[in-house]
């Protein structure tokens, strides 16, 4: 056989890919093929696909491909939601999970295929390099994270023969990118192992709570990359990596409870933080991103800012008050305390820099501070 050839292979021959990129970090390298059903049907729109099967039966012009295990089966490497749903359709015990409406596709279909044309490859490694134009730069796009662990394997498959230096360049040859975005994408990859692997740092979250793309987002602003120590545009081996700054970018993107970021346009507003430590302090004792966000900026400036939004918010209260149907019970408290605090603000002001313009009162007060005779006869002449 030379490289590949065509045949058609009974479902009960055929086995899930164990290193699907498709498949989360826990499902990798699983051979219970009931679990990774459960996965795809979750997650993979399976049912979807069980449908237009049994309504249309199955493409020839679709084949799934494998490679040889040598005892008689084979591994699907390319079209594992394609050999769930057929598996499904043969089989509806295989899932736990939307149970009903599996059996009514089977019920409804019109027809149930038992085998599947594929298209039989000698090497794994000969799959993969026609999988990195087809989903990276092809129609049938990947999602970020499983372009990244797709290239991970193309990495790994090519390290022993490549220069270091030059691996990202073949990489990005191989699948029709840039360099640039393969080392990040590959980076991100990292990064999103050493957070599974540290447990997400303690936070309550699942795999597919994370959008990975925001990881990769991140890595694409100099702020967060120096922030956390990974500013070598070459490197993905994160053995520069500042563990705990990295601890803090995962907490404000992905922490429940904790993030700060809520959509994806706000990580640029994060690698701007990230540059101005007293930005990064108010991050830190849990204020939004809205507001550490003024302290990126020079201190009269966020002052101003903040003044402004105050102003704002104020005029716009004022602005409701006609559509209240009665009296807010804590109204007169807050506006209370808007009014000390404006008296405060004012106050300090006034202390702070009147000085320039002739009013010496702060040096008068620490003088008859240290001077209780001359405050003595200050207290009698007030007296008077």
């Amino acid at each position: 056989m030379l490289g590949r050839e065509k045949l058609n292979i009974k479902l009960e021959n055929l086995r899930f890919d164990a290193l699907n990129p498709r498949l989360p970090v826990r499902l990798q390298g699983i051979t219970d093929e009931s679990q990774v059903i459960d996965y795809m049907v979750k997650y993979g729109n399976i049912t979807e696909l069980m449908s237009s099967i049994a309504e249309t039966g199955y493409s020839d012009a679709e084949p799934v491909l494998v490679v040889n295990e040598l005892n008689g089966n084979y591994t699907v490497v390319e079209g594992n939601r394609r050999l769930a749903a057929l598996k499904l359709l043969n089989n509806p015990e295989l899932s736990k999970v939307r149970v009903q409406s599996i059996k009514d596709i089977i019920a409804e279909a019109k027809q149930i295929p038992n085998e599947i044309p594929c298209i039989l490859y000698d090497r794994r490694e000969n799959v993969l390099d026609y999988l990195g134009y087809r989903h990276i730069t092809g129609v049938k796009d990947w999602g970020s994270l499983e372009k990244a662990r797709y290239l991970d394997q193309l990495y790994q498959i090519h390290i022993e023969t490549t220069e270091p230096d030059k691996m990202y360049q073949k990489l990005a040859k191989m699948i029709g990118s840039r360099s640039d975005y393969v080392f990040k994408l590959h980076t991100a990859l990292k990064l999103y192992d050493r957070a599974n692997d540290n447990a997400y740092y303690g936070a309550d979250i699942k795999e597919e709570d994370i959008d990975f793309s925001w990881l990769t987002t991140a890595l694409g602003y100099s702020g967060i990359s120096e922030f956390i120590g990974l500013s070598k545009a070459s490197d993905a081996s994160l053995s520069t990596l500042n563990e705990e700054n990295f601890q803090k970018i995962f907490t404000w993107m992905f922490f429940k409870g904790k993030k700060v970021v809520k959509e994806s346009r706000q990580i640029s507003e994060l690698a701007k933080i990230t540059e101005y430590p007293a930005a990064i302090e108010r991050l830190e004792k849990g204020s939004t991103i809205e507001e550490a966000i003024l302290y990126t900026s020079a201190p009269n400036d966020a002052f101003i800012e903040m003044l402004k939004n105050a102003k704002q918010q104020l005029k716009q209260a004022k602005e409701a008050i006609e559509q209240l149907s009665e009296k807010p019970a804590e109204a007169k408290n807050l506006l209370d305390d808007i009014e000390r605090l404006l008296k405060t603000i004012s106050g300090a002001l006034g202390a702070s820099f009147n000085k320039e313009k002739g009013d010496d009162s702060t040096a008068i007060l620490q003088q008859l501070a240290s001077d209780p005779e001359k405050l003595e006869l200050l207290k009698k002449l007030l007296g008077n």
